[in-house]
């Protein structure tokens, strides 16, 4: 394992949630159990009138490759990486690198549960990933590093992990889609237990976790969860995994940072001189596929960790162009690659 900065001197391991959607196998599969037709639409369609389908969330375009690519540039101190999917392995990923364990949805999932499609009830189960160390990042395919990061980036010198949230309109919640409505229900979890409501939204990028943290959570509500394992595909009475960030900082288990373009700019000169150059520096940034412009987004911004962020707006050309970027922005292959 690579040298830890100087007060942080616990393994941190790194998680992802991959899957293949363009594998015909597996959408074959998946079609079997659909009670509606996925229809391309911004948000997606509804199964059971609640359970979100969107095709983005399955599109794959490699951008894996690229995120790896971007940990071993920037964050080469991650111990281990586990990659969380249904019976697949990207093509181009050398599984047998020391750093990296392909994790089958059967080693943490029930059999009976078995197959689902919801990422919510897959992350429900990330906890017990075989050899997961006690802290740990998630993230999706299309996260990645812009910049180098060191552990307490994420982590506290005490292990408390630092979570990351945005701007959330609460009023707006439950009239869209099913992910707003479920954060807003994880909002009023915690603040029914503990008293405390944290208005706030996950940044949409890698995030800080305690496996110790997330199992007391799950044990909470056990049923709940276990519900949530079980579901196929997304549904509003979901748990879904902020519940263990919201609750940490609510029990003083974790920090709280809230993000946004100031993030990383102390002093109101300092901040000005940002405004006025429109140039700035944020902890995250999320870019929409439709950007015309994906660089120009980084140089604004000068992120930590950016998202390639996909979904019914985007077209195909979007993707073309978001790979060419990414190829610029990290050219050289990884030692994750064959």
């Amino acid at each position: 394992m690579a040298e830890l900065t100087a007060n942080i001197n616990f393994p941190i391991d790194l998680v992802y949630l991959w899957v293949d959607g363009n594998d015909p196998e597996w959408q074959a599969k998946r079609n079997r159990y659909l009670d509606a037709p996925v229809v391309p639409t911004s948000e997606g369609v509804e199964a059971e009138s609640v359970a979100s389908v969107a095709e983005a969330r399955w599109r794959e375009c490699d951008e894996l490759k690229y995120s790896l690519r971007s940990v071993e540039k920037f964050a080469p101190w991650i111990n281990r990486i586990f990659i969380v999917t249904d019976g697949q392995c990207p093509s181009w990923l050398s599984a047998q690198h020391p750093k990296i364990r392909i994790v089958d949805h059967s080693e943490i999932l029930d059999a009976e549960a078995l197959p689902v499609f919801s990422s919510h009830a897959i992350e429900s189960c990330i906890y017990r990933i075989p050899e997961l160390s006690e802290h740990f990042i998630v993230g999706n395919d299309d996260t990645l590093f812009a910049a180098p990061v060191t552990p307490d980036v994420f982590f506290k010198d005490g292990g408390q992990p630092i979570v990351r949230l945005v701007r959330f309109n609460r009023r707006k919640a439950l009239n869209k889609g099913n992910y707003t409505r479920v954060l807003y229900r994880m909002q009023n979890l915690v603040n029914e237990r503990i008293g405390t409501m944290i208005p706030y939204a996950p940044h949409h990028n890698f995030d800080a976790y305690r496996k110790s943290d997330f199992e007391y959570c799950v044990n909470l509500m056990r049923e709940a969860w276990r519900e949530t394992s079980f579901r196929r595909f997304r549904h509003d009475d979901d748990m879904q995994r902020c519940f263990v960030s919201l609750y940490a900082i609510a029990s003083q288990r974790a920090e709280m940072r809230k993000v946004g373009r100031y993030n990383r700019i102390d002093g109101f000169i300092s901040k000005f001189l940002a405004f006025v150059k429109n140039r700035y520096a944020t902890d995250s940034r999320c870019i929409p596929l439709t950007h015309p412009d994906f660089n120009k987004v980084i140089v604004k911004y000068n992120p930590l960790m950016f998202c390639m962020n996909d979904d019914e707006r985007a077209a195909d050309k979007d993707r073309e162009r978001m790979v060419a970027f990414l190829d610029r922005m990290f050219p050289t292959k990884s030692s994750f690659e064959k």
